[in-house]
């Protein structure tokens, strides 16, 4: 059964396009099940009703014209329920349904199952006999099995079916994501893409069909002479059946090989690296069907093949990725070090198809105002490129090709918010207080450095948070103790008098140092934060070293711990700190100069640390709170995993909770205490943490003046009120739409947009 369900599956994810895969899968599963009757109906949400579209056995030509309600028939029923249904005389069931066109009355024995992706009923899958005749128990398992992973098939291949269609005023392709930075865009698509990598390469178009034909031809000539090179420096090394590898690839390469067909594609308008990429998965794709495995094991090297001729054309100018004004920048995977190479200035969105609203590309985004949507639905980016999209970094939507009905509402908003930054603008003269005048420290998370002049002009109070690891993760290597003290030279110096809270390296997770790899099953419960630094006091010291070298003059920074869960972690960590400390104190003593050691405190973001609070209290400065991975642990959600993000909210009753039972225990053992996750730049969640105590709020400097603004309308005891009125709802919708009400009955609901 397992050989069976590969061969179908794969069968299924190389045919083109949906009704392609949905004739395929009834022909395999007739094949592999040997039975007479195989049809799939597919779910229309629009006329919510399923319709046949695609049968081996019964009338074909009933094919897109037999259509059933969501309540009607045996089909109705699989997807009401949500199971499979399983009859030996169909007929004689109640919900049985006589279509006369699709002549299936002879057929008598009838098993149905769902086919469900993140829980909606795509359509339903179907197979019947004419006997009267009980399915094996290992067929249904097979069906049920088989549903499930095309499932995943069924919803990637809709949406690749609707690139296909002209923009129409009355269709929308939205692709669902998470919002990852607030704010709408409208541009054109540029797809970036790893240099090596054949499938990564997306469907660009060109006028220049010669200019290209020129470029492949010098490509494939490249290619030959460097294949030559590997055969005559092999050769005395290996045996000649492996020598004959370079052969084959020569021969590949040849007159009536792949640069031909290739050469046919570029004609028809294509890039010249897009035009390899549609020849050489053409046939892999045939390859992959081969039963013979060392046949498949080919497709190896043909995609080796392909690589190195991609590498050939991609070496040219010609191959660079270009930004242009006014682009909406698409990647797989867009990382905070490839955004700090990309021209800020002209990108205008950002599209992720990985990462979350927590990630440090997203963090990027939103201290550098760009509206972004990570972690989408499975969608061929390799096709948007040049596409017109619109970016709602509210809802996480985005907008493929959309039609001018959109664009002009799109517009619209787009114009509010330009308005309503304005209006906030006017708020920077005020004090960061409650309306009844309690101060509110408002800091600002920092990654890459950020403009002091801007942060004073928002009225930052300081930084909350300096993310230390982004400038480890621009070069090739560990920087050494000198590079660092500059860096954090320049970053004290430009905000002189305001208090700067340096967050030691914090690697790992969805953090990585190309020089430096973790390779981990788990990354998020594993080598992270200090527990990297503490292996590694090399690293640590070297740092330590260069913050305090760079504090020499410098008065009211402090240094916060990450991921600290145990107290000997956190004693360990003191003697490193109090060793680095004394080496600067005596070296820089030596030439007439003084160093103050600063406080030190800890980021709270692992559950056991909360169960630990006391102990911590008695040997830290200050608590920082890290919400972006202390809901991740509390929750036992991937904050990256786009099937579980309903679940990573900061409005789950859970969490609201226990930051309560946080900020309770520092007051009662008067320590000091901030927050510096991604909450705390919410205008919503920032009235909830200042009613339970939180005086200090760090956020991206792009989301200050929001927050601002909602704390200066509301005094201590209304936001305290609204803490208790949360307390009695238990679920997180009711507790959003709750505060949602709040801010809009007074006048704020620009600054939540995303609610509406």
């Amino acid at each position: 059964m397992l050989e069976q369900l590969r061969q179908v599956t794969q069968a299924v994810s190389f045919a083109d396009g949906q009704q392609q895969k949905l004739d395929v899968i009834v022909a395999e599963i007739c094949r592999a099940l040997d039975v007479e009757v195989c049809s799939v109906y597919i779910a229309d949400y629009q006329l919510h009703q399923f319709v046949l579209m695609a049968t081996r056995g019964l009338n074909p030509e009933s094919v897109g014209q037999v259509k059933l309600g969501f309540n009607e028939g045996l089909v109705g029923l699989i997807g009401q329920r949500e199971e499979p249904i399983h009859v030996q005389q169909a007929s004689q069931h109640p919900a049985y349904r006589h279509i006369p066109e699709i002549r299936e009355d002879e057929f008598n024995a009838f098993l149905g199952v769902p086919i469900i992706h993140q829980r909606k009923v795509l359509g339903v899958l179907v197979i019947q006999q004419k006997a009267p005749r009980q399915f094996e128990l290992d067929e249904e398992t097979f069906l049920i099995t088989l549903a499930a992973q095309l499932s995943t098939i069924l919803s990637s291949s809709e949406i690749n079916e609707w690139f296909e269609q002209p923009p129409n005023e009355y269709f929308a392709r939205i692709v669902r994501g998470v919002p990852a930075s607030a704010g709408v865009a409208i541009g054109k698509a540029r797809v970036l893409f790893p240099l090596e990598n054949i499938h990564s390469i997306p469907d660009r178009q060109t006028d220049d069909i010669e200019g290209e034909l020129t470029k492949l031809g010098a490509a494939v000539k490249a290619t030959h002479r460097q294949l030559e090179k590997m055969s005559r420096r092999m050769q005395g090394r290996v045996s000649e059946q492996e020598l004959a590898l370079f052969d084959a690839y020569q021969q590949i390469l040849g007159s009536k090989g792949l640069a031909v067909e290739v050469e046919e594609v570029i004609r028809k308008g294509f890039w010249a690296a897009t035009a390899l990429r549609k020849v050489v998965q053409k046939h892999l794709n045939a390859f992959k069907l081969m039963q013979d495995p060392y046949l498949r094991e080919r497709a190896n090297d043909i995609e080796d093949l392909a690589n190195r001729v991609l590498a050939q054309l991609l070496s040219s100018p010609h191959g660079r990725q270009k930004i242009e004004p006014g682009t909406i920048v698409v990647a797989e995977n867009i990382t905070a070090a490839m955004l700090a190479d990309l021209p800020a200035n002209d990108i205008v969105g950002i599209v992720s198809l990985k990462g979350s609203s927590t990630s440090h590309a997203a963090i990027l985004a939103k201290a550098l105002g760009v509206p972004a949507i990570m972690g989408l639905e499975a969608c061929p980016i390799t096709r948007m490129d040049s596409k017109q999209l619109i970016v709602d970094g509210y809802n996480g939507q985005l907008f493929v090709s959309p039609n001018q009905t959109l664009v002009n509402q799109y517009q619209v908003l787009l114009d509010e918010e330009r308005q309503f930054a304005q209006e906030l603008s006017q708020d920077q003269h005020l004090p960061n207080a409650t309306r009844d005048g309690m101060k509110v420290n408002l800091m600002i998370n920092s990654s890459l450095g950020t403009d002091s002049s801007r942060a004073r002009q928002t009225g930052a109070d300081g930084i909350g948070l300096y993310r230390t690891e982004i400038p480890f993760m621009q070069l090739d290597q560990f920087p050494s103790e000198d590079v660092q003290a500059c860096i954090y030279r320049d970053l004290l110096q430009e905000f002189e008098g305001l208090p700067v809270t340096i967050r030691t390296l914090d690697i790992g997770g969805d953090k990585q140092l190309s020089y430096f790899p973790i390779e981990e099953e788990n990354p998020f419960l594993g080598w992270r934060g200090v527990r990297v630094t503490l292996d590694h006091p090399e690293i640590f010291l070297v740092q330590l070293r260069a913050i305090f070298k760079a504090s020499e003059g410098c008065e009211g920074f402090k240094l916060a711990l990450p991921m600290v869960t145990t107290l000997e972690e956190l004693n360990e960590s003191y003697r490193l700190i109090n060793q680095a400390f004394d080496e600067v104190e005596e070296e820089l003593a030596a030439i007439g100069k003084r160093v103050t050691k600063p406080q030190v405190g800890l980021i709270l973001e692992v559950p056991a640390t909360l169960f630990q609070l006391k102990s911590f209290a008695k040997r830290v400065d200050f608590i920082s709170v890290g919400t972006n991975d202390l809901i991740q642990y509390l929750m036992a959600v991937d904050r990256n995993n786009l099937r579980v993000k309903n679940l990573y909210s900061h409005f789950q009753p859970a969490i609201l909770r226990v930051l309560k039972q946080i900020a309770h225990e520092c007051e009662h053992a008067q320590i000091p205490l901030q927050i510096c996750g991604e909450m705390a730049a919410d205008p919503l969640a920032s009235l909830l943490l200042v009613g339970m105590g939180y005086n200090e709020l760090s956020m991206n400097i792009g989301s200050l003046a929001k927050v601002k603004r909602a704390i200066s309308r509301f005094e201590l005891s209304e936001m305290q009120q609204l803490v208790a009125e949360i307390e009695a709802f238990e679920t997180e919708a009711k507790v959003r739409d709750h505060l949602l009400k709040t801010m809009e009955k007074r006048g704020l609901g620009g600054l939540v947009r995303a609610g509406n």
